[in-house]
């Protein structure tokens, strides 16, 4: 265990991250990150500040920490893989995820937190007092957890899924139980889902009542599980152009496919969605991830086509119209 947590150090030490790390680790004290807006002028501030509602007791901190491991991964986690815990607070979630013994980057944006963590000298544990969204990760495949703050949870999520399915291998996120019944579809789909749906799956694990935490937070809670497609149904390279390509079909305002692509594409709209195999009345909330990535591969190998043919003529400008014909007579009014 030792070696691996020299190997890790070295690892983050090249990245320049250890330089607020703990004693033993390093010899500069915690002191407050870059990112973090000043030290809070009272406990109840900081808790308003970063939405610090802490497990109360440490058997419902391991069952919410036990589904890292649980089968819903179907990838699985590759030898070496990192467990990072976001926002590790009180510490209740990082004693139970230190007990499996691999090598965990505890994070926590709060220097009153990080410092009394540190001080526990948890085996194969480093602490970094860092906001996670500015945090520059070790390039390697990573299981990421946390309980998420309410108001900054889609932010944070948005930051794991940014790392891409290699390296994002498993995320277990406790969030406002509405949230995640519109990350998993409960009420349809929505543009965040489509936008990340080829490459990551999400699924409910265990909710919690929300007089399981301290302070009461203001809504129950669910946790997020959030696992890798085996197969992605779009590369990850053509990621930017499919998510473009998304946006641009909800930003119409429209319903159904066809509403929709017939403000994108303004011609052949119909027969673009049924080239996809999709009909033009389905709704945008109603289709699946498959759905999308053929409309996507469509749209993409469309333009493409436009693009590649120069032989294909210019759809010709309409002239302006003067009023006269083009012997000089003026055209007759309607009715006159």
């Amino acid at each position: 265990m030792m070696a691996d947590f020299r190997c890790l150090h070295c690892q983050l030490m090249d990245l320049r991250i250890m330089e607020r790390y703990v004693p033993g680790v390093s010899s500069k004290p915690l002191v407050p990150p870059r990112s973090a807006p000043g030290p809070a002028a009272s406990r109840n501030a900081a808790r308003r500040e970063w939405g610090q509602n802490f497990f109360r007791s440490a058997a419902a901190a391991r069952r919410f920490s036990e589904q890292l491991e649980d089968s819903y991964f179907p990838t699985g986690f590759p030898a070496g893989a990192l467990t990072v815990e976001i926002g590790a607070g009180s510490g209740r979630v990082t004693k139970a995820l230190a007990a499996a013994g691999r090598p965990l980057l505890a994070v926590e944006i709060d220097i009153h937190w990080a410092r009394r963590l540190a001080a526990e000298s948890l085996p194969d544990v480093t602490v970094v007092n860092e906001d996670f969204l500015t945090l520059r990760l070790p390039r390697q495949p990573v299981r990421l957890i946390g309980n998420l703050p309410f108001v900054s949870g889609t932010g944070i999520l948005r930051r794991c899924l940014d790392l891409g399915p290699d390296l994002m291998r498993g995320g277990v996120f406790l969030l406002q139980r509405e949230y995640v019944g519109k990350r998993t579809g409960v009420w349809g789909g929505n543009l965040f889902n489509a936008q990340w749906e080829p490459w990551y799956a999400f699924g409910e694990g265990l909710a919690f009542s929300r007089h399981e935490f301290s302070p009461v937070p203001r809504a129950d809670t669910s946790t997020l599980l959030v696992a890798p497609r085996r197969r992605p149904s779009v590369p990850w390279s053509e990621r930017a152009a499919y998510q473009r390509f998304a946006q641009e079909f909800f930003d119409t305002g429209r319903m159904t496919v066809g509403d929709a692509a017939h403000k994108v594409l303004r011609r052949g709209h119909a027969r673009f969605a049924r080239g996809a195999g999709v009909r033009p009345d389905d709704r945008l909330k109603d289709l699946t991830a498959q759905d999308w990535a053929a409309l996507y591969r469509a749209y993409r190998d469309g333009r493409e086509d436009r693009a590649g043919d120069p032989g294909r003529p210019a759809r010709p400008a309409r002239p302006a119209r003067s009023g006269r014909r083009p012997d000089g007579r003026r055209h007759p009014r309607a009715g006159g």
